[in-house]
Order: structure tokens, then sequence, then C-alpha cells
């Protein structure tokens, strides 16, 4: 049984049974709509994550199963990824600077709800989005975004920065009541585990290190938590919605930076906006690559 509510996406009066719909899209779906479901559906990553996946993940890569025993964790990893690539091609898909200033106000403004609903980990991914290479060069076009939405972004990119180790971030997980549902950075929690096990495998003697191997344990166990609280169970999910936040269409990495230069060819020595002191990095698609 489904925790959340789900509505089937109704035809109008003017349908018929053979007319095929228009694909959904950005423009389609109100920010706070499209937040939730993108939210739910991050939550539902993390919910299938068995907790010896992260161990599995870093500690038992000669494991003939090892992809086997990490695969929910790897689907999640590919849920960012695709959402951070989604993202930046989005901002791509236009071909004047205004309407690609329209888009990046509307994903601003769903990072926004997202940040509302304590959802760090989606937000990353559009904090990641933004700062790409080839969105964050596109100076025509960031001339046209609104003051509002510019300070708005400074904002969510102050509260994702990296310095001092998330600082903010972990101050802002930390203040969350434990009665109400967030979902943590995915790549940080890897980063801290994997931290954890370099630095704990064995003693000089060759010794496990049994005190070490336990820090480990209890940083994963801490993620058990964050599966327990669901979203609240008024949010009501639109199966269409739902299907497209799953499998969002995006265009190949490698190729966001061609389709900018078409965008806007080369002109300026600068970028476009300054980049904040933080950087944003993707998080790796496999431990194994």
């Amino acid at each position: 049984k489904q925790w959340y509510q789900r509505r089937v996406r109704g035809r109008s009066n003017s349908d018929t049974k053979n007319q095929k719909r228009k694909p959904l899209g950005l423009s389609d779906v109100t920010s706070s709509q499209f937040a939730r479901h993108l939210h739910c559906a991050d939550f539902d990553m993390l919910a299938k994550v068995e907790l010896h996946e992260y161990f599995s993940y870093f500690c038992r890569k000669k494991d003939p199963r090892y992809n086997l025993l990490k695969r929910h964790l790897d689907n999640w990893i590919s849920h960012w990824n695709r959402v951070t690539a989604w993202v930046a091609s989005e901002i791509l898909r236009d071909e004047t600077p205004r309407a690609r200033a329209a888009r990046i106000e509307k994903l601003i403004e769903i990072a926004k709800h997202l940040k509302q609903l304590f959802s760090f980990n989606m937000l990353y991914a559009f904090v990641t989005g933004f700062n790409h290479c080839g969105v964050s060069r596109l100076k025509k076009t960031w001339e046209q975004v609104k003051p509002g939405s510019i300070r708005a972004l400074n904002d969510l990119e102050e509260l994702m920065s990296t310095l001092e180790n998330f600082r903010q971030y972990r101050r802002r997980l930390a203040s969350v009541p434990r009665t109400v549902c967030s979902i943590p950075l995915l790549s940080l929690i890897l980063r801290d585990i994997e931290f954890l096990n370099v630095n704990s495998a064995k003693l000089k003697n060759g010794l496990w290190n049994f005190g070490k191997l336990r820090l480990i344990k209890n940083k994963i166990s801490e993620l058990e938590r964050y599966k327990m609280i669901k979203p609240q169970n008024n949010i009501q999910i639109d199966d269409e919605i739902m299907a497209y936040c799953r499998h969002l269409p995006s265009t190949p990495s490698e190729k966001l930076y061609d389709i900018s230069l078409e965008r806007e060819p080369k002109d300026q020595p600068k970028a476009a906006r300054p980049i904040s002191a933080s950087s944003f990095s993707s998080v790796a698609t496999s431990s194994s690559s």
C-alpha cells in the first residue's frame, strides 16, 4: 500500500480515446507540485536502500555480487545525477535568452519549495545543475533573470555551500524536527562513510580497528531514521507527474556544453555570473568506476 494519496491525471471532455496527450513538461506543472513530486520520488529512492548497501558500496568491491548488493543505492545515485542533468538540459532547451531566463526562474522557484520541504538532496541537485559549466557561462541569459530570482539562488547556494565541510547545510539539517520528513544530502553521506572507511580499516599491527568500524556502523545506522518519517500524508500524487519525475528526460552531460556554445557562442572571456566560492560536484555514478 502506498503511503501517499494517488490520483490519476484526468482527461478533459474534449479529449478522445484516439488522441495522444502532449508529453508533460516543465510549464505544465506548478512549482510547488513539481517540488512535492520530486521530494516524494527521492524519498521512495531513499526508503528502498538497505543499510547494508552503504557498507557494501565501500567494503565489498571484490564480492562477485557487488552490483547486486548495492543496486538500490546505485539507483538513488543515478536519480540524483539525472535530476542534475535535467536542470541543465531544461535551461538549454530554449533558443532565446529570455525564454531560458524564464526557465531558470521557474526552476529556482521549484528549488525554493524543495528547501521548504527539507528536501536537501534534490535541492543540491538543482544547485549543481545551475552551476553546470554549460549554464553558468550563458551571459545573455543570466542578464535576463530577475534580480529577485538571482538573490534567491544565491541564498540557496549559500545554504548548500561546501565551505567548512557543508557547515550551513549541516546546521540546517540538525535543526529539522525529528518528527518532520527530511532527506539528507546523498553525496555527503557517501563522503562521510568513505572518510571513516579509508581511515579505519586496520591498525598498524594488522588487527581490525573495531572502534572505527563501530563509528561506520553508527553513521550508517543514523540513516534509518530518515526512512521512518514519511512525507505528509495529505500530499496528493499525480501518477503522470510522478512518472515524469522518476524518468526526467535530459541531454547527455557530455553534450550540454556544446549545446551551450550553440545557444551563446563564445564572445566574452569572463563567466556570465560569478560562481560562489563553494564548488559543486556530481555524485559518482558508481564506486566501481
